[in-house]
């Protein structure tokens, strides 16, 4: 009982010392930035969408993730098809089939989706010689915090522990008919893939170990990389928003000392309150023009706003800050904003392509919307 209170005395000291340490030289500020990222296909300026059924064993797996994240989007009007089941025998391979383009015309869409699944499910069985410590019924004197203590001698002994290796993919296939121009106008595919090892050498690491118990079932593993896949499809035809961990410069080194207005402006922006913390960053700037890490919290600033025009000054301010001071994150920043520029220009051309296509009427006056 002695020696347990011991250990659990060392394992708190050492926890202590830990706190200690993150508290004396703190944690760098961040915050969440967003952007949009244009679409990877261009559809041309398709605008209502019907999302036919996806052919395959898990296809309407992908094909619910998949239309409940396009519906999140809200980048083109979905057609509601559930109802129509003459839809049901058009497949993958037919999408562009003269016979089902009546059926197809009458969804009043602009164009069509539709998929293959493929999927592929593998568990490897084996046995890990693992390496674990046993007692040997021996005790010998040991010192620990100034006290003498009884400590079991222990010894390295071979063990074989059970293992599962769960290997998945899942691929699908898609294709976009455009209903406007009668042609296919994209064909693409993604593919997620899963690797994991369970149980055996894993079972006794010391973090971050699966434990043969932790062996999810083959659905759940199917159904995860089913919504991975879904979130590719969605990101391949249509703007999707994305978001960038980006840390403040409060002006210290190592972790030491820093600038006290400038904490002062993160702490306003850490809040959300952005317009107080770029005033008081400009005001440094006024009395030190030479303000690196001032100027880079600017470009923070108006990068977190997300337009083109914010965007540009993001980029000027990083440039700035990069020539006044010797920083990795003023570089990391203007590659950034160089990619969320072009990016935005992308996303703006892809914008006004949908503005100027008319919304897609149905027979009842109105959009079928999901």
């Amino acid at each position: 009982m002695r020696e347990k209170r011991l250990i659990i005395r060392l394992g708190l000291c050492m926890c202590l010392m830990l706190f200690a340490t993150i508290t004396f030289f703190g944690c760098a500020a961040k915050t969440k930035v967003y952007g949009i990222k244009p679409a990877e296909v261009s559809v041309g300026g398709i605008r209502t969408l019907a999302v036919l059924k996806f052919d395959g064993r898990y296809g309407e797996t992908v094909r619910g993730d998949f239309y409940h994240k396009l519906g999140e989007v809200e980048h083109f009007n979905l057609v509601d098809v559930t109802q129509t089941n003459k839809l049901d025998k058009v497949i993958y391979d037919q999408i562009d089939d003269p016979r089902f383009l009546p059926a197809l015309e009458d969804l009043h869409a602009d164009g069509v989706i539709t998929g293959r699944v493929t999927a592929d499910i593998n568990d490897i069985h084996g046995t890990d010689q693992v390496s674990m410590k046993e007692g040997t019924g021996r005790y010998e004197k040991k010192k620990i915090f100034g006290y003498w203590v009884d400590v079991e001698i222990k010894r390295t002994v071979l063990r074989p522990v059970r293992y599962i290796i769960r290997q998945a993919s899942l691929t699908t296939a898609f294709k976009i008919f455009d209903l406007r121009t009668k042609r296919i106008v994209a064909t693409e595919k993604v593919t997620e893939c899963y690797r994991e090892k369970f149980g055996g050498s894993e079972e006794h690491a010391l973090l971050f170990g699966d434990k043969l118990s932790d062996l999810p079932t083959k659905k759940q593993t199917l159904n995860e990389l089913s919504a991975k896949v879904a979130a590719k499809l969605v990101a391949k035809i249509s703007p999707t928003e994305v978001s960038t961990v980006v840390q403040f410069d409060d002006g210290s080194k190592y972790g030491l000392g820093g600038h006290k207005t400038i904490k002062r402006g993160i702490e306003f922006a850490k809040r959300g309150a952005w317009e107080e913390a770029m005033e008081i960053w400009q005001e440094v700037i006024i009395i030190e023009p030479g303000n690196a890490a001032a100027c880079y919290n600017l470009g923070v600033a108006h990068e977190s706003f997300g337009d083109l025009k914010n965007l540009k000054i993001a980029r000027k301010m990083y440039k700035k800050a990069a020539r006044y001071g010797d920083n990795t994150l003023y570089i990391e920043a203007v590659a950034r904003t160089n990619a969320s520029i072009s990016d935005r220009r992308k996303y703006e051309q892809q914008k006004r392509l949908l503005q100027r296509t008319p919304v897609k009427k149905s027979k009842e006056g109105g959009v079928r919307v999901y």
